[in-house]
């Protein structure tokens, strides 16, 4: 596998990462308990940290509050 095709595989995952980021902060918004607002907060968290990761790697920035 060519570094090319790495980088590529990479920037796929943390552009899934960052649509499932956008998911989750809808998921917070239209909670209607407190229990699906917490749980929905952990996997927003975890998908941040994913994201970020991702983006230190490729030397890049996302925005997640932009729209894909």
């Amino acid at each position: 596998m060519e570094a090319n095709e790495i980088m590529d595989r990479i920037r796929s995952a943390r552009d899934h990462a960052l649509e499932q980021e956008r998911e989750e902060r809808s998921n917070i918004a239209s909670a209607d308990t407190a229990d699906k607002q917490g749980a929905a907060s952990v996997r927003l968290a975890t998908r941040q940290a994913v994201r970020e990761a991702f983006d230190d790697i490729l030397g890049e920035r996302t925005d997640p509050a932009q729209d894909g």
